[in-house]
């Protein structure tokens, strides 16, 4: 399981898990330039892989589908944040002339970069290790001419502020390339250089319509601001502008996407969560290290410049007691082949949590006992060798487990390519749009099963259980003929107890498994059913994923507790599709917006 962490400076409700922390502030505390330290709100961080720093291949072993910016791909990886400011700087002279973005091991105290190499510096994929390292050595705004070519620019907001294509980047297949292929959208972007944008949403964009206008004039450097003794490796990214500083209305949405190239990126730590501290300032003095003249980032903070992102406190007219608390944020993301919650007492304690207790919202594991491979799935005819068929479709699955505190909830991407060999030859992706099962052609795709739920779920979508009772003949898995607890130990608040009481307004970390309130998104919403030609079952595959994560399932209104996914593949070929061992990855990213 990886777990991702992000935290702005002022304290706000954004995990799984919280921590609360109490102190008591002395009148005299209260800083004068309290009205310059607003927090900014709505902030989320999308990383375009959550793959460890040492990782950087494809199913294969090598690189050639694990580029920078894919979800393979941890040690280049691609961040992309978003924020809502909440002062006004649209008029006057202060305005925005820098923001700063600080990678620390913790979301408050003295800021030490995350990591886990023991000779920092030395990035060791054999003992799984390597230390966050922000590497941009040519760092270059997207030029404004290449805006609308990387970001959709349009006003329908299911779709304006993406990304389009990742800049530098076209389609990686080598067979596409020696053809001298066009026509995908990443082809547009080849040639774009540059490796961060800066932009703000517009109400009197597209002729009133609103949409997303780029900020240009931005310089970018990377330093290491550790305020602790830690891994010494970069862990700041500043951005100035002194030619065109950014002014904005209160509520204005930004997002600030750094992009990785082949020679700027960031590497993720190995292992453990992390978090991003991030100010705005209206004005910022160069940071040096020369003695008699250090200036740091903790300096710039500390001098009165920060417009937003900072910690504030109320002012009082009298001598009080100011209590401050903080509920840190965190999120838990589990991946896996096998539902802890499937197993019984017995297969429990036989599995990789070495326990007969089933505890509510337990992660996925990675496989169903210590000795199998961890997160393999063999898809196809078991009885020779995983292999596919012409005339017969095969299927296998997975899961996923998320839970956050984020009170504007959370998205679940996916990333990876399509089934492919070492020669480069590709089983067809079936595109964004889901298709039924069709024997005989090339098809690749994923999907969510869900199931109708029944029996006094008040809390629950009909149709965003999770469907255990799916797999079937030629549906192979790790979990194989598990289809739910059979000495049922967890209680389900979604329920009226015989008293009547009903629960539904309590905690409901107890209930059934489901994806409820994400909802799937819907190219991705039908996995469950047949897949003989023509099946009920549905799947799709944007073969864009590699390098632009796909949204699989979503919420943007409240808090996602302890939401369980299915995830169902499907494979068929054609007669003609090459002989050779097909493998790939596919990376689930979590993003919560808070």
């Amino acid at each position: 399981m990886y777990t991702l962490k992000s935290i702005a400076k002022r304290g706000a409700t954004l995990s799984a898990a919280f921590v609360l922390v109490v102190s008591s502030l002395a009148a005299s505390a209260v800083p004068a330039f309290a009205d310059e330290l607003n927090p900014l709100t709505e902030r989320s961080l999308t990383l375009s892989s959550s793959s460890p720093g040492w990782a950087d291949t494809d199913g294969s072993g090598n690189s050639t589908y694990a580029p920078p910016n894919s979800g393979a791909n941890g040690k280049k990886t691609g961040n992309y944040f978003g924020f809502k400011v909440s002062t006004d700087t649209s008029t006057g002279t202060d305005k925005i002339k820098a923001m700063s973005f600080q990678y620390c091991t913790g979301s408050a105290g003295a800021c030490t970069a995350p990591g886990n190499d023991t000779v920092h510096g030395t990035d060791d994929p054999s003992n799984q290790e390597s230390d966050l390292n922000v590497t941009y050595p040519s760092a270059q705004e997207v030029d404004s001419g290449d805006f609308s070519t990387v970001i959709d620019t349009g006003s329908d907001p299911a779709t304006a502020g993406t990304v389009k294509a990742v800049p530098g980047y076209t389609n990686n297949n080598p067979k596409y390339q020696a053809q001298g292929g066009t026509g995908d959208a990443a082809e547009a972007a080849k040639n774009v250089a540059g490796n961060f944008i800066v932009m703000y949403y517009s109400p009197a964009a597209n002729a009133g319509a609103g949409g997303w206008v780029q900020s240009t004039g931005w310089t970018a450097t990377t330093s290491n601001q550790e305020e602790a003794t830690g891994t010494g490796q970069q862990n700041a990214i500043i951005l100035q502008n002194s030619t065109s500083p950014l002014g904005l209305v209160a509520g204005t949405q930004v997002k600030v996407l750094f992009f990785a190239t082949a020679n700027d990126y960031i590497t993720n730590p190995g292992e453990g969560a992390f978090f991003v501290k991030i100010n705005t300032f209206k004005n910022f003095t160069a940071l040096s290290t020369t003695p008699g003249s250090e200036n740091t980032l903790a300096d710039n903070v500390a001098s009165g410049d920060v417009i937003d992102g900072g910690v504030t406190v109320a002012n009082v007219m009298n001598q009080s007691i100011q209590i401050t608390t903080k509920v840190l944020e965190t999120m838990e993301f589990s991946v896996g082949t096998v539902d802890p919650d499937t197993l019984t007492k017995t297969e429990l304690a036989a599995s990789d949590i070495g326990s007969n207790t089933h505890i509510p919202c337990n992660r996925i594991l990675t496989r169903m006992t210590p000795s199998d491979s961890e997160n393999v799935l063999k898809l196809g005819d078991q009885t020779q060798e995983s292999s596919l068929k012409t005339d017969q479709a095969f299927a296998t699955h997975s899961y996923w487990r998320l839970s956050s505190n984020s009170s504007a909830g959370a998205t679940v991407y996916y990333s990876g390519h399509t089934l492919s060999n070492t020669s480069g030859d590709e089983i067809a992706p079936i595109g964004t749009t889901a298709k039924s099962s069709a024997p005989g052609s090339e098809q690749f795709g994923l999907a969510l099963a869900t199931a109708t739920l029944s029996g006094g779920h008040t809390f629950d979508d009909a149709t965003h259980g999770v469907d255990y009772s799916t797999a079937g003949t030629n549906e192979n898995a790790a979990d194989n003929g598990k289809t739910g607890v059979d000495d049922s130990v967890l209680t389900d608040l979604g329920a009226t107890n015989t008293s009547g009481w009903d629960y539904t307004n309590l905690n409901k970390s107890y209930h059934s498994p489901r994806l409820n309130p994400l909802n799937p998104v819907a190219a991705y919403a039908n996995g469950t059913g047949t897949i003989t030609s023509g099946g009920t079952a549905q799947f799709a595959f944007d073969k864009m994923s590699d390098t632009i994560p796909a949204a699989i399932a979503s919420e943007s209104d409240q808090v996602v507790d302890c939401v369980t996914a299915k995830m169902r593949y499907i494979g068929n070929i054609a007669a003609t599709t090459p002989a050779g061992i097909y493998t790939t990855k596919i990376n689930y990213i979590a993003a919560p917006q808070y």
